[in-house]
């Protein structure tokens, strides 16, 4: 007699799925998609690709404070959300593409800070900030060849920032000098009519000072 048989659950599944064996299998995969594919067009290097173009493009803009400049630049920085992680799961880390990466970061930190910034004295001040961080942050990059992030040894400061892969109160306050308040202006004046170097208040000045502060000590501790 023929006898019911029960349909695996989607548990059962997920447990199969999660077997050494299948691991094993998904690595062997990425494995052979490596040898396959020459490193230039391994997908994490394509999603940096697109990273500088739309870099570039926002750059490019008359007015950086135009809706298109902002979406440009801001579809670049989410990418740098993807590319890591996509890296990772395909095993396809290479020192390519994290430098590809985070010399699109420091450009594109570079940029958002200049077209930001006042022609007063913190204006002023703010900018140097920034360029000494991105040049040190460039000849860093040329000199070891990695981020860093990726340094074996460290200090106490460049430990604290770099905690958690940078989500924390210090490098929110990096992050905010950088890109974020940069952004807010950007959007702010492309909506207003407004000159972006032109756009602040007293709290985004005080953050953004406090975050000037933060960027000019990380740019000297990651010599020591």
């Amino acid at each position: 007699p023929a006898r019911n048989v029960r349909a695996p659950s989607s548990k059962a599944t997920a447990k199969v799925l999660a077997t050494p064996t299948a691991k094993a299998t998904a690595k062997a995969t990425a494995k052979t998609l490596n040898h396959k594919l020459p490193l230039l067009l391994w997908p994490p290097n394509l999603i940096g690709y697109v990273r500088v173009v739309t870099l570039i493009l926002a750059m490019l803009d008359p007015d950086p404070a135009s809706s298109f400049a902002v979406w440009m630049v801001t579809s670049s920085l989410v990418l740098d959300y993807v590319d890591g992680p996509c890296a990772r799961r395909l095993n396809m880390c290479s020192q390519f593409g994290d430098l590809l990466d985070h010399y699109t970061d420091h450009v594109t930190m570079l940029w958002l800070v200049a077209v930001t910034s006042g022609s007063g004295l913190w204006g002023q001040a703010n900018f140097a900030i920034s360029t000494l961080h991105n040049c040190i942050a460039f000849v860093y990059m040329a000199a070891y060849g990695h981020y860093f992030k990726h340094t074996a040894t460290g200090n106490f400061w460049t430990r604290t920032i770099e905690a958690n892969n940078y989500w924390n109160f210090a490098s929110i306050l990096y992050c905010a000098n950088c890109i974020l308040l940069p952004l807010v202006k950007l959007s702010f004046a492309g909506s207003y009519g407004l000159r972006a170097h032109a756009v602040s208040t007293p709290l985004i000045d005080l953050s953004d000072q406090i975050g000037a502060v933060v960027t000019l000590s990380y740019s000297f501790a990651v010599w020591f």
